[in-house]
């Protein structure tokens, strides 16, 4: 089993809402849901592309991936690592003015809720997680926020122990759901996407059973399966 190394400022966050091993340590009472955040609670692509032709590149959907797939819009020439990354820089500088919610999510996280603990999980610069935690608060999802740079395993692990009931976790790419289901054993996994081309282009993933881009249907799929009428 692959040894992912631990982000040393999302253990400090995890520290500080109360995941730790000490007598005080916080523990869910209810079934936890991990939630990523880009492309499921707030769009990604979309407000991408736009600063891309801001900047004078193109992003090209063929495959599920962001570099490889941006091109400089007058000489073709693919986008280095460094101007992509540039780029979604940017992009999170501005997430509250570009980054809009996806359709749905807050009146459906919210009455998940009732039912289910909820944790948002967003790969992103450390730098920017209070943009988006008041972001989201604005937008009526005022649910903790922790911001990662690795994988995500680590930090599942982590609030797994802390919770004795069924765990999900809900994200657009296949990599970090591949590697959930490969190194953090018995958590439910529910993919989405907003963006309809780049969700088609995901495919199958094996682990999850549900694919979806819409919240209606997705948050009834999470109840039934992390908390289950008896």
């Amino acid at each position: 089993m692959k040894n992912y190394q631990s982000d040393g400022e999302t253990i400090d966050q995890l520290l500080g809402l109360g995941y730790s091993g000490g007598a005080n340590a916080h523990s869910h009472a209810k079934p936890l849901l991990i939630c990523d955040v880009d492309e499921v609670v707030l769009h990604l692509v979309d407000p991408f592309v736009d600063v891309l032709r801001e900047r004078g590149y193109l992003l090209k959907d063929h495959s599920f991936r962001l570099t490889g797939n941006v091109f400089d819009a007058r000489t073709g020439r693919e986008a280095s690592q460094e101007e992509v990354s540039a780029g979604l820089t940017q992009l999170f500088e501005e997430q509250s003015r570009r980054q809009h919610i996806v359709e749905g999510v807050v009146e459906n996280l919210n009455r998940l809720a009732e039912a289910v603990d909820i944790v948002f999980l967003t790969n992103m610069p450390h730098e920017f997680g209070n943009i988006r935690r008041a972001h989201l608060a604005e937008q009526g999802l005022d649910f903790p926020l922790v911001t990662n740079g690795r994988s995500k395993v680590p930090a599942i692990h982590t609030l797994q122990a802390h919770c004795k009931h069924r765990v999900g976790f809900i994200d657009d790419t296949p990599k970090n759901l591949e590697q959930v289901r490969d190194h953090a054993k018995g958590v439910h996994l529910f993919h989405f996407m907003a963006n309809q081309k780049f969700r088609d282009l995901a495919g199958t993933i094996e682990g999850v059973s549900f694919s979806s881009g819409d919240w209606a249907e997705t948050s009834a799929t999470i109840r039934a399966t992390l908390a289950p009428v008896e």
